[in-house]
């Protein structure tokens, strides 16, 4: 199951790929500067450590795997993890992206271990949801809480109905919809009291290009349900909607800029 490329030629499609990202970001940070400064939104393409992950999916590609008790997990698009199964239980390596957990619909004792760079879930038959980056982890719990350890050994417990983010500079707890929460698995972006670089992070691993922001256009506030199904037209009413011009530039490459 794991992807296994030549060292001679990774190093060519790795040098491809630098070199043609460089080129893009050039053409546009000099358009967006025209503008008065650019904020980039992160490419969250899987890097080549990430490559050799057990499963990893590509932008706009969800995944379901079955695991034991007839418990599964959704991959989200843009999503590495390792799978192994000991003494019963279900170990997900999440090197980043997305992961959720739903047990089986008699919720027989299904129990899993998500570990990530900052922290590991542990539940038994506790719908969650997981979403990691080299320097954050957002975990959240469904209608039974979940254990989070932290990093540095700490055990946080996630209430039900809340989220908990953790990253370097702290720890965060909100409340959340369920619902809300998993609403990219029916190809839904919900965004709450949020800007346009949130809108912008959510649409970003169903997007075969780069999307670039003015800081003006992405502080913009906010909020509403957007399709991660067709993400040329939700980029299209973003133009509609908020005060901002979309220019597309080579390469599936999309511009946003704030209208003065």
């Amino acid at each position: 199951m794991r992807r296994q490329l030549g060292a001679a030629k990774v190093g060519k499609a790795y040098e491809r790929r630098i070199n043609r990202r460089s080129f893009l970001m050039r053409t546009a940070t000099a358009a967006a500067l025209a503008g008065g400064g650019v904020y980039v939104a992160r490419d969250n393409d899987i890097d080549l450590p990430g490559m050799g992950a057990d499963v990893h999916t590509a932008t706009a590609q969800i995944s379901r795997i079955e695991l034991a008790a007839s418990s599964r997990i959704t991959l989200a698009p843009r999503t590495a993890v390792d799978i192994r199964h000991e003494q019963g239980v279900s170990l997900v390596r999440l090197r980043h992206g997305t992961v959720l957990f739903e047990p089986g619909e008699s919720r027989l004792s299904a129990a899993i271990r998500v570990e990530t760079r900052m922290g590991a879930v542990e539940t038994i038959s506790a719908p969650f949801q997981a979403s990691a980056s080299s320097q954050s982890l957002a975990v959240s719990a469904a209608d039974t809480p979940v254990a989070l350890h932290g990093q540095k050994g700490q055990l946080v417990l996630v209430p039900a109905g809340c989220t908990v983010a953790m990253s370097p500079s702290g720890m965060l707890r909100t409340t959340s919809l369920w619902d809300d929460v998993r609403a990219w698995t029916r190809g839904d972006l919900i965004v709450e009291s949020g800007t346009l670089r949130d809108v912008v992070v959510g649409l970003r691993p169903y997007w075969d290009g780069h999307i670039v922001m003015s800081p003006r256009a992405a502080d913009i506030p906010a909020a509403g349900v957007f399709s991660l199904l067709q993400v040329d037209r939700t980029l299209g009413q973003l133009g509609a909607d908020f005060p901002i011009q979309i220019s597309h530039l080579p390469f599936r490459t999309v511009l946003l800029t704030a209208i003065s």
